[in-house]
């Protein structure tokens, strides 16, 4: 009994029924054209603040390794007995403090 009201309402309001459907075909077109344009937007700014951020960390770390040679160059060598006391001082480190103070001491020897 519902379903041959609910197919005779169907029947009598088809043009209403058409215009519904149009209504929903378009608001989806316009969803899905306005999500790829303000995609694309998106991405295009993205990829200009990478850019701009990779060209402004790589100045940085030019910058850095120039600062480190002209410090390093102002630094006097350490003495022999500067050098024994530094060993010295990474061997307890390295008893007490075992995770932050390897075992490796290339760079120091």
């Amino acid at each position: 009994m519902f379903s041959s009201r609910f197919v005779k309402h169907v029947k009598d309001n088809q043009s209403a029924w058409k215009v519904a459907a149009g209504i929903i075909v378009l608001g989806a077109t316009f969803k899905v054209t306005y999500f790829n344009f303000s995609r694309g937007l998106m991405v295009n700014h993205m990829e200009r603040r990478h850019l701009a951020a990779t060209e402004h960390l790589i100045e940085r770390r030019e910058f850095g390794s120039k600062m480190t040679q002209t410090r390093e160059a102002k630094v006097p060598p350490l003495t022999p007995e500067q050098k024994e006391q530094l060993q010295e001082y990474l061997r307890l480190m390295r008893m007490t403090e075992p995770d932050v103070y390897p075992k490796e001491s290339g760079r120091w020897d």
